[in-house]
């Protein structure tokens, strides 16, 4: 039989002198023979990790590298599905077989690739935005971590519940499980519009019911404790950032995806932000934001932009950090501010169609996962219901 190899390449003789830039490869080993195939990219060629066949961020917060590993990957899985389906039907191939295959592969017959493709054209397409494009990119590594083929001839019910199964084994939280689901049914569907593709009916239905969102967001003495930490004077200036934007967050509700665009421009008042929120750029519905006085406080810069924040997932991490220096048990990520602010009015002000106004929500019921009253609040609230009667606190029936 053959032997096989399929590694990121790039020729060393050939670096931009300008940029440092270099073309990337494939190269791929068939028994002694090789052959280059390019992935029509370019990278820093000091930033190439060849070992490990994997590209390293150019900067701090590098928006690319994830994806361009993503790509790598896929065309990987191209060469090992092609050489795969060869070694089980104990057939050999050479470069030249080889070629000719990797020029017929297409989607017709694998699921993951038809997935890849879609995936890049709707974002191309502006479709969906490029936090969608990298969930489902994200997705698309799940699936191949437990299935590197996803041929449209195995799915099947059985097929989704083992790959659900697989996620569950890797001890992904239920709201994780159900978005990749989602994802695959997604795709699915869309295949099954296609003339030359079929998904079976009974497949696409696979069952995936939403799950009980669990929905983290912080008291006032936890938020009490953010404010302390801020005026400490003890933190790096990095973390400080941060923590400046979380907590204007938790006073302002904004979501995470429109505290980095938040700017001087937006504030039309003293006391108002008018915006069209990031996620509802289609619908080019404008949001107008109540600025309490405190909330200004937080604001790093006055001009321009109000945060320099790093990248979500650095962004992230710091709030982790983040609590345990405040002494918070709860795992702070960028979603709970919003949830904080959520929180904060309907504890304070009650007013769920306010806060509706205030979250840009179309749906109530949307809103309503804001409007937490934790053990506390509800003990506080019937207390001052039994404030009206304290002159007869230590009476008792007779």
């Amino acid at each position: 039989m053959f032997s096989f190899s399929s590694k990121l390449w790039f020729n060393k003789r050939r670096i931009a002198e300008k940029t440092g830039e270099v073309s990337l490869y494939l190269q791929v080993v068939i028994s002694g023979a090789h052959k280059e195939f390019p992935l029509k990219l370019k990278w820093s060629a000091d930033k190439i990790d060849l070992l490990r066949g994997e590209l390293l961020p150019r900067k701090r917060g590098d928006k690319e590298v994830n994806d361009y590993n993503l790509l790598i990957l896929t065309e990987t899985a191209k060469h090992t599905e092609i050489l795969r389906t060869y070694r089980i039907k104990n057939i050999n191939i050479d470069i030249k077989r080889f070629t000719l295959e990797l020029k017929a592969f297409s989607s017709k017959d694998s699921f993951m690739v038809y997935m890849h493709n879609k995936v890049v054209s709707r974002f191309k397409d502006k479709d969906i935005e490029r936090k969608t494009y990298q969930n489902h990119m994200s997705t698309l590594v799940h699936m191949r971590e437990y299935d590197p083929e996803w041929h449209f001839k195995n799915l099947s019910i059985k097929f989704l519940t083992a790959f659900k199964r697989h996620l569950v084994n890797q001890n992904f939280e239920p709201g994780h499980i159900w978005g990749r689901i989602r994802d695959v049914k997604c795709y699915m569907q869309l295949a099954a519009k296609e003339p030359l593709l079929h998904v079976d009916e009974e497949v696409r239905a696979f069952p995936n019911p939403e799950p009980k969102w669990k929905t983290t967001y912080l008291n006032k003495e936890e938020l009490r404790r953010l404010m302390i930490l801020f005026r400490s004077g003890y933190l790096k200036d990095e973390v400080k950032q941060v923590l400046c934007a979380f907590i204007f967050t938790c006073l302002t509700s904004l979501r995470i995806s429109d505290v980095y665009r938040v700017n001087s421009n937006w504030r039309v008042s003293n006391d108002q932000l008018s915006f069209i929120p990031k996620k509802g750029e289609k619908r080019r519905k404008w949001l107008h934001i109540p600025l309490m006085p405190m909330a200004t406080h937080f604001i790093s810069n006055v001009g321009g932009l109000y945060f320099d924040l790093p990248s979500e997932v650095e962004y992230n991490r710091t709030l982790k950090d983040i609590a345990v220096l405040a002494e918070i048990k709860k795992r702070l990520t960028s979603h709970v501010g919003r949830h904080t602010f959520g929180y904060l009015y309907m504890t304070t002000i009650g007013n769920l169609k306010g806060l509706q106004e205030i979250l840009g929500h179309t749906k109530t019921a949307t809103t309503e996962r804001y409007a937490h009253l934790d053990e506390e609040y509800k003990l506080d609230s019937v207390k001052r219901m039994q404030a009206e009667f304290t002159d007869l606190i230590m009476w008792k029936a007779q």
